[in-house]
């Protein structure tokens, strides 16, 4: 009887992994109904090539993640995990009243530890921190009144402020960072010293409000700016992870074995 071979241990084996962690705006990231998303996109442009897997929890923050992470992340004896968002921060951004809210050095501890988890270093993936996304205050007035949450949930310039923490977490250990926060207002045309888009110092912007479905969550346009900070993250710090250049897991069915 002859040995069990590599291929025979692999079969049945999951495609390599690109997991996509974070709170709503992940979860909410496969929504084919918006048009576009960002989830959906990377996983037709991976198709055959990385199995993108959505771990996103709506209305999670980092303090809940550091709690679920060793539930949700597998072992290398489960799946090869090759790549990996971490992109949380809209709820930790909460004002200090909201239940949500983690104060500033907490959510920098935490992402912190998410990326030097025990069971991240186990994998060893290509980590991308994903800064929050701004926030719309004239429409999430309005969101907020209809949820019966406490006013304001959220303002843009605390929300810059944790998209600057998430920056320097990522300087500081050396690990890209997509950062939406620029992209989103590099979009409509902000530069740093103006009133700031989106909060009561500037006026209500149309163009801005495209961007997100309630002043937090974001429509395809939103997406898609999410969508291509991530691909040129990848193709600045991994060249050979672009899914234009990375090969298919089985090959075309012209080249393929008959």
């Amino acid at each position: 009887m002859t040995g069990i071979t590599t291929q025979d241990e692999d079969a049945g084996r999951p495609y390599d992994q690109f997991i996509l962690f974070g709170d709503s705006i992940t979860e909410m990231s496969h929504d084919q109904s918006l048009g576009f998303a960002f989830g959906a996109g990377l996983q037709h442009a991976y198709s055959r090539r990385l199995d993108v897997v959505n771990r996103g929890f709506g209305g999670y923050t980092t303090a809940h993640a550091i709690k679920i992470f060793h539930k949700i992340f597998p072992s290398p004896q489960t799946a090869s995990v090759r790549l990996m968002t971490i992109f949380f921060g809209a709820n930790d951004a909460c004002v200090p009243t909201h239940t949500q809210h983690v104060p500033l050095e907490t959510y920098k501890e935490n992402l912190q530890k998410l990326i030097q988890h025990p069971a991240t270093k186990a994998q060893n993936p290509r980590i991308i921190i994903i800064t929050p996304p701004p926030i719309n205050e004239y429409q999430l007035e309005a969101f907020d009144i209809a949820k019966d949450t406490p006013h304001p949930s959220r303002t843009a310039h605390t929300t810059k402020i944790y998209a600057e923490a998430a920056k320097e977490v990522g300087a500081a250990l050396n690990v890209p960072v997509a950062d939406i926060w620029s992209s989103f207002m590099s979009t409509v045309g902000w530069q740093e010293g103006q009133p700031l888009i989106g909060s009561r110092d500037a006026p209500d912007n149309e163009q801005f409000s495209g961007l997100f479905t309630d002043g937090l969550h974001l429509t395809a346009d939103g997406y898609r700016i999410v969508y291509e900070e991530v691909l040129k993250t990848i193709r600045a710090n991994w060249a050979d992870q672009d899914p234009e250049v990375l090969p298919m897991v089985f090959p075309a069915w012209g080249e393929a074995p008959r």
